[in-house]
């Protein structure tokens, strides 16, 4: 009867400490990174780290942390435990409940969290390392290990989102997603005669749906170009939507250049412009509000 007591005792304890524990869990959207080659990631290795199917890097910028989505040139990143200096722990794999500091071989800096309090990515780079991140929810396919990125200071997963400015990155919030704004700027594109063109696009490697779409000018009348038309055609009435000075393009406008009142991202914008009196427009902006999923 005691060896009894003392196996089911035994067995209990055992079968707690294979139990996932709260901070192990992560949302099926949050877990949007991977690395190539491994079926388990191993603490002090460079890896190619990857946002879904786009790689991420360093990368200078104005606005925001310098982050990228440049591909090789923006170095490896190298998640590392703690260690007496000049140590490197090779031990692996890297355990979902444990603190690493994360490395990028091109800066050769530290990622940490940093409230900007703004609407850039909460992120900046630490000379010395920052044991704040916690690799979650492991599995490998296809030749790569997926899984989602916990900052264990602000206590999120870090994930895709699109900001106004700086690196498209933010926190996973498990809420319904409210609706979002942006201010877009179309591009006036080089041209030797006719029309000038204006180009923009929005939503790119992300899920959700544009809701609206306003002129931001206070004096410039957009003509969005219809599917199977170009900017050539912008003097044709038929072949353009027009949208006045601060006005929203309507339900069948979107259906009509779109396919949809509420299309799916991402979205091109074409246009032409005209103006009461003739000027020169670099740029052009759109007030607009989107949903993520």
């Amino acid at each position: 009867m005691i060896k009894s007591r003392i196996f089911s005792v035994l067995f209990a304890a055992l079968a707690l400490a294979v139990v996932p524990t709260a901070s192990q869990v992560a949302p099926p959207a949050a877990k949007q990174w991977n690395v190539n080659n491994t079926d388990r990631m191993s603490p002090a290795t460079e890896y190619e780290l990857y946002n879904k199917t786009t790689q991420l890097g360093y990368e200078n910028r104005t606005f925001g942390v310098d982050l990228g989505w440049v591909g090789h040139g923006g170095g490896y990143f190298e998640f590392l435990r703690k260690a007496p200096p000049g140590v490197r722990d090779h031990r692996g794999p890297i355990a979902s409940d444990e603190n690493v500091t994360i490395y990028n071989t091109k800066t050769r800096r530290y990622l940490m969290y940093y409230d900007r309090g703004d609407v850039k990515a909460d992120l900046e780079w630490s000379s010395t390392p920052v044991y704040e991140w916690q690799v979650h929810d492991q599995s490998a396919s296809g030749g790569r290990v997926h899984f989602a990125l916990f900052n264990n200071r602000v206590k999120k997963h870090l994930v895709y989102k699109v900001r106004n400015y700086g690196i498209n990155l933010g926190w996973f919030n498990a809420a319904p997603q409210a609706p979002q704004s942006f201010s877009l700027a179309l591009k006036a594109q080089q041209i030797n005669q006719g029309w000038v063109p204006y180009l923009g696009s929005f939503g790119q490697n992300t899920r959700g749906n544009l809701l609206t779409v306003q002129n931001a000018s206070q004096n410039a009348t957009l003509l969005f170009v219809k599917p199977g038309k170009s900017t050539n055609d912008c003097s044709d009435p038929n072949a353009t939507l027009r949208v006045a000075p601060r006005a929203m393009m309507t339900a069948d406008q979107m259906k009509t250049l779109y396919g949809s009142a509420t299309p799916r991202l991402a979205i091109s914008f074409l246009a032409c412009l005209t103006t009461p009196t003739p000027q020169s427009i670099s740029l052009t902006y759109l007030n607009l509000t989107y949903k993520l999923d």
